[in-house]
């Protein structure tokens, strides 16, 4: 078995995989002259986050979708995390399916959690030289109720993983899509492991 410890996560150490909006990262690293915006009431950090439309020209997609996804936390998941190896109960969680979307990015921004509660998972490998996963490059990453996920072009991601007490978690989901039924592989690709090859660690308060 494959075993990943989860870690929390950060800017630089998602950058191999796409990008993330982590507004404390990003407010951290302003000096005071430029924290000003809308006439002092706000602070504007830009371009943190980079959507990409790698489908043909010809095909005409120039807009992305928003997309709306309602995620419920499996039942072993269904407790309060806390952040790698800091918590008192150690949940081991199997990866079953690794997807990738060849042609677009694919971002997730969670809407109705804590900034600092622990409010999802995410698990990412990237392309091999034949595009499929390596798995040596697999890591996996503890989200926190403010932080956004922008999954890169052709980058290997598990199917979204929620954590917490709460019922669901809601997601806000921009992608670029070709949404024809006939030619699906546009779109999306997958590839399935048996429940004992991919595991991730995480630490729970009980």
């Amino acid at each position: 078995m494959l075993t990943l410890v989860a870690e929390p996560l950060t800017i630089d150490g998602f950058k191999n995989y796409g990008s993330i909006v982590s507004p404390d990262e990003e407010v951290a690293k302003l000096s005071e002259a430029s924290r000003g915006a809308n006439q002092g009431t706000a602070i504007k950090v830009v371009k943190v986050s980079a959507n990409q439309n790698l489908f043909p020209s010809q095909l005409g997609i120039k807009a992305s979708h928003w997309n709306l996804f309602r995620c419920f936390p499996q039942p072993h998941l269904h407790r309060d995390f806390l952040p790698a190896q800091s918590g008192e109960m150690v949940i081991q969680h199997g990866i079953k399916v690794l997807e990738k979307h060849p042609h677009s990015s694919q971002t997730f921004i969670p809407m109705g959690r804590a900034s600092k509660e622990l409010a999802y998972l995410v698990v990412v490998a990237v392309a091999d030289d034949h595009g499929e996963p390596n798995l040596s490059t697999l890591r996996a990453f503890t989200c926190n109720g403010n932080q956004a996920v922008t999954y890169g072009a052709g980058v290997w991601h598990a199917p979204m993983i929620v954590l917490g007490s709460q019922e669901y978690l809601d997601f806000s989901v921009a992608i670029y899509e070709l949404g024809d039924q006939t030619r699906p592989e546009m779109d999306l690709a997958e590839r399935f492991y048996d429940e004992d090859q991919i595991a991730v660690k995480l630490t729970a308060m009980n």
